[in-house]
């Protein structure tokens, strides 16, 4: 087994050089290595045939690669082995936890000709610690396999949880830095102890949790000398086999809050009265402000328009904020803690935050009472207008409580699902740029960005999450119809010069395709 010192010294030999390059290979591989890949995950978890790897290459992205072969190994030491054996053929890897990395490449490697590591079958939860607060999973587990489990067992803890719905991998997620919603929401600072393959085949733990038997790995992340856990996520320094994530204990009281404003400059004074609030410690969970497409990309009303109808009017937007009963900007976050602590955020809250905006709080019995009462109210157009608000708050709520739904996922087809209803099939280009927490960043972002959209013929849905208190993250989208190559071509365009003007702007994404752009 590698030492931490190992490790350190392999990875920054070839931090120039991003191991092991890819080599060109033909369509079929060699004959020996197919055999020797075949021999370690069995026949059944061996392919390379047309048609799986057709299917493997679907992406929401305007352009795709096409795999050599795609292996589906079910322990650390066949991915070991698959390593070893593809290096001594020169065939570069690209792995993936459950390939739900929609609008960022899925299952594709960056470029043609490569071996998929699918590493799906790799599903176990290893343990849940009820005392210490953490499980040791692998890269095959999902957000809706853990959170169902803590729910089985009556656990006092609870999951962070994203928008990506209930099949994504938490180990995935973390490995582009992805964030959620509750004071877990930075994901990456509350993992540690990774299992990794490393590019030669060989295995290690980051920080302590290579001392056999010592419970300390799970717990201490830093290990002696330098972290390099951090050179794992968003790259191709290893394979992250199984790792330690910290869960959260469920507070006596999880209250949500929620605010909206039509005023730019009230949007950027509530940015900036949110970051004062984050680095306070009175807000300490992600805090998620939508503009009206944002709220709206999931919701039914968004199919009736169609998508080569071109940007949206503003009379066409005042008309959704009318019916959906939301604000040009809306903002959602929730307060965790014991009752009176959460008593006491919720006060200030309404002492700062009030001054600029009107702001609703609601608790979980009011949430379920809603639920309740939509349930059983009539299908008119006058009601349905609060079934769509309560839809809303309710899918909102299961994310602050730590419950995956699959709702959200309806924003991939934001005014244009296609027939099948897969994600794939859609046309989805995700871009992430990062901002400092303030108002006036917010908004020259999006004076930067939305006329670039719009003359490209998209609209602009967008999403800025303080995700700490001093920076947010921000989450927008181009839907296209990807069977309309014009659309596809001019979604491709935008993305590269909407990239290009936010880096001009000062702000780098946080995170990219995993296809390479042409």
């Amino acid at each position: 087994m590698a030492t931490t010192s190992d490790l350190f010294s392999h990875i920054t030999g070839h931090l120039d050089t991003r191991v092991p390059m890819p080599t060109p290979v033909s369509d079929r591989l060699r004959p020996t290595l197919r055999s020797a890949l075949q021999s370690i995950v069995g026949d059944a978890n061996f392919w390379d045939d047309t048609a799986v790897r057709r299917e493997y290459s679907k992406t929401t992205l305007p352009t795709s690669t096409f795999s050599a072969a795609i292996v589906r190994p079910e322990s650390a030491d066949q991915v070991q082995r698959i390593v070893r054996k593809l290096g001594e053929f020169g065939v570069h890897w690209h792995c993936f936890s459950r390939g739900k990395n929609w609008g960022y490449g899925d299952r594709c490697a960056a470029t043609d000709g490569q071996v998929l590591i699918d590493l799906g079958r790799m599903n176990r939860i290893v343990e849940i610690n009820e005392e210490l607060a953490y499980a040791v999973i692998e890269p095959g587990v999902s957000q809706g396999q853990l959170a169902g489990e803590l729910l089985k067992r009556g656990s006092r803890l609870m999951l962070d949880v994203t928008g990506a719905g209930p099949d994504a991998s938490i180990v995935g997620n973390i490995l582009q830095r992805g964030f959620g919603h509750t004071p877990y929401g930075d994901r990456f600072s509350q993992s540690c102890n990774y299992q990794v393959v490393l590019p030669n085949g060989d295995l290690t733990h980051t920080g302590f949790g290579d001392i056999d038997a010592s419970p300390v790995g799970h717990v201490y992340p830093y290990g002696l000398g330098p972290n390099i856990q951090g050179l794992m996520p968003q790259s191709q320094n290893g394979i992250v086999t199984r790792m330690t994530i910290w869960l959260m204990p469920r507070p006596e009281a999880i209250d949500g809050f929620g605010f909206k404003t039509d005023d730019d400059a009230t949007f950027s004074e509530i940015v900036d009265c949110i970051g004062r609030l984050r680095q306070a410690g009175v807000i300490d969970s992600v805090v998620h402000l939508a503009n009206d497409l944002r709220v709206a990309s999931s919701q039914p009303i968004m199919q009736t328009i169609q998508s080569s109808d071109g940007p949206l009017t503003d009379d066409q937007r005042q008309r959704i904020r009318k019916e959906l009963k939301i604000g040009r900007w809306n903002g959602l976050g929730g307060l965790y803690g014991p009752r009176y602590l959460v008593d006491a955020k919720r006060d200030e809250i309404k002492r700062t935050l009030g001054k600029h905006c009107k702001v609703r709080f609601f608790k979980q019995w009011q949430v379920s009472l809603l639920k309740t009462a939509s349930t059983r109210a009539p299908d008119w157009r006058i009601v349905n207008r609060f079934k769509n608000f309560v839809h809303t708050i309710s899918d909102v709520n299961d994310l602050l409580c730590g419950v995956p739904n699959a709702n959200h996922l309806e924003g991939a087809f934001y005014r244009n699902r296609p027939d099948s209803g897969e994600v794939t099939d859609a046309g989805l280009i995700w871009t992430a740029p990062v901002i400092p927490c303030r108002g006036e960043d917010a908004l020259k972002l999006v004076e930067t960005m939305e006329p670039i959209a719009n003359e490209h013929g998209f609209d602009f849905p967008i999403t800025i999450s303080p995700v700490v208190p001093r920076f947010a993250v921000c989450i927008t989208n181009l839907s296209f119809d990807k069977q309309n190559e014009r659309q596809a071509r001019a979604a491709g365009e935008c993305s590269r010069k909407l990239k290009q003007a936010f880096r001009r702007a000062g702000y780098p994404s946080y995170r990219k395709s995993s296809v390479a752009e042409r």
